[in-house]
């Protein structure tokens, strides 16, 4: 059967998704399963249709809106019985909001789609699991110095994406795991995350995971 690639149907690794429209979709139920399905390979809207156990016109209607605001790509084109079909594919590997920033125009959005200060208290919370606790009364620094490390690694991978590592390098384990170690080294120079990071960390007791065993030089009082 004949079919035509679209000449602009790379997917990115990750997107840091700015429109506020985008970020609304994101963080609806029905539009993120939608997301969910075509993430690993493309779809028509037939095929999503009768995955979800939906109406067509439907899945149209949500998959145009996800096209509109840069969530989802139109990669082929296929013609099958005279008609064309078309099969889509989500836009990004990986979605990250910049929800850190109040400059941001994502950040009311995020808020308004319910990612709030209740979201960086619950993530710092999730730390105990891996044996940091919070000190008491230290959480709203906590909150601060988190977001002030998030702007700088957002602001960084922002940077780094303008590379054309994407436009060259194909092997999207390759990509992904580029960005990682560029970050890394990147953030191990930067002083306003260093700064961010060192306070960070000064406001949490360091046990062993799952133990609640205070760490040594903790219990202690020794330090290097």
């Amino acid at each position: 059967m004949p079919h035509k690639q679209r000449p602009d149907s790379a997917i990115q690794e990750i997107m840091i998704v700015e429109d506020p429209h985008a970020i609304k979709l994101l963080c609806s139920p029905r539009y993120a399963e939608i997301i969910r399905i075509i993430s690993g390979e493309e779809f028509s809207v037939s095929d999503v249709a009768r995955k979800l156990g939906a109406n067509s016109g439907s899945v149209y209607y949500h998959m145009k809106e996800l096209e509109k605001h840069g969530l989802v790509k139109l990669v082929r084109e296929e013609i099958v019985g005279g008609v064309v079909k078309k099969y889509y594919r989500k836009a990004a590997m990986n979605f990250t909001f910049n929800i850190s920033d109040p400059s941001s125009p994502s950040a009311a959005a995020a808020v308004a789609a319910g990612i709030n200060e209740e979201f960086w208290e619950k993530l710092i919370k999730s730390l105990s699991y891996m044996g940091y606790n919070v000190l008491p009364g230290k959480m709203a620094e906590a909150k601060r110095d988190l977001m002030a490390m998030d702007r700088r690694s957002k602001a960084i991978l922002a940077e780094l994406q303008q590379s054309g590592l994407e436009q060259v390098e194909k092997d999207r384990l390759v990509v992904a795991n580029a960005y990682q170690v560029a970050i890394m080294l990147r953030l191990v120079e930067d002083e306003q995350f260093l700064e961010a990071a060192r306070k960070f960390s000064g406001g949490f007791l360091r046990e062993q995971a799952g133990t609640g065993k205070q760490d040594s030089k903790e219990k202690s009082g020794k330090h290097d």
